[in-house]
């Protein structure tokens, strides 16, 4: 089986490509400028995924069975900045994606986000009404709406949340952001009321890679880990996880004593998982579980045995040196 993965140089992607390779598909890792270590056996194409006609004929030119959609403007702040581009990473390749998809009969599976959400509720199912509170999310929103669309049944949305797990470069995932701080001596303002319900970014690129082998398996889909947590219970179970001081590191804040624009922030994006976790292999993770597959980040190591006493050391994770 042919897959086509674009973004494989980001942290999901990049994961998702390896988790493509363990189950024994044809890899086609799409990349832009970044250079990332991928496995020989990964055709690496690069690719502006911005230029149609471009995509037009990678897809054409490859035919997969699948695509999975990793690309994308990923954060809040990236979008505000460049608005054309977010359009046109989120919205118009899901739209472009989908259409080929459907012409060359492949599936497709795109990665949105739990942010559609206004958080005013919590524990949302796939088939409650989005309602995006920033132009990120109106733009993941619309992606999914054209992805559905144009892509009908050979297409699929999953919807996911914080991406845990061991990036390439230390400092996409939650950890690793704490641990920057913490390592520069900030203690770290965490919302007490800000629930979100943290993934690992290998079990997520699992759960697609095997969406991609489920024909049956089209619409809208929630996958997350198991517990919903604040903000702030986030942060004191990694520093406990790892044997830290939370109350020296982390600081419980709330949207009261912050004022301004952290009230309109999402406050409850959980997740309820139902259909898409009773019907995949891949299992349903606890943050424990998730936590267990974590390092110590590159750059930290002398800080934290200062804190701690305990040497670090370099491992293989998954079959990679981190």
């Amino acid at each position: 089986m042919k897959i086509i993965i674009t973004g494989a140089a980001g942290f999901l992607g990049r994961e998702t490509v390896f988790s493509a390779l363990r189950r024994g598909f044809d890899v086609v890792a799409v990349v832009h400028e970044t250079e990332v270590f991928l496995p020989p056996s990964v055709r690496r194409v690069k690719a502006d995924l911005t230029d149609v006609p471009a995509v037009q004929s990678l897809v054409l030119q490859e035919f997969p069975d699948a695509i999975v959609n990793c690309a994308g403007v990923t954060s809040v702040a990236e979008a505000d900045r460049d608005h054309e581009r977010a359009e046109k990473l989120n919205a118009a390749l899901p739209r472009t994606l989908a259409m080929l998809a459907n012409h060359i009969s492949g599936r497709l599976v795109h990665v949105s986000t739990d942010m559609v959400f206004d958080g005013d509720k919590g524990r949302y199912e796939h088939t409650d009404m989005p309602l995006p509170r920033n132009l990120y999310a109106q733009t993941k929103l619309l992606g999914e709406r054209e992805t559905l669309k144009f892509g009908k049944a050979n297409a699929a949305v999953v919807r996911t949340t914080l991406l845990s797990g061991n990036s390439p470069s230390g400092a996409k995932s939650l950890h690793e952001r704490l641990f920057a701080a913490w390592a520069k001596g900030e203690k770290t303002p965490l919302f007490a009321e800000e629930i979100r319900q943290p993934v690992s970014v290998s079990n997520l690129a699992d759960a697609l890679v095997e969406i991609c082998e489920r024909p049956n398996l089209s619409g809208v889909y929630h996958w997350a880990g198991g517990e919903k947590l604040s903000r702030f219970e986030i942060g004191e179970r990694i520093a406990r996880h790892f044997g830290l001081p939370a109350e020296d590191l982390i600081e419980k804040t709330t949207y009261e004593q912050v004022g301004g624009n952290a009230r309109s922030r999402p406050r409850d994006l959980s997740l309820i998982l139902h259909p898409l976790s009773g019907k995949l292999k891949t299992r349903v993770q606890n943050f424990d579980e998730i936590l267990s597959e974590t390092v110590v980040p590159a750059g930290c190591e002398a800080w934290y045995e200062k804190m701690t006493g305990r040497k670090t050391v370099r491992r293989l994770v998954k079959g990679r040196d981190f």
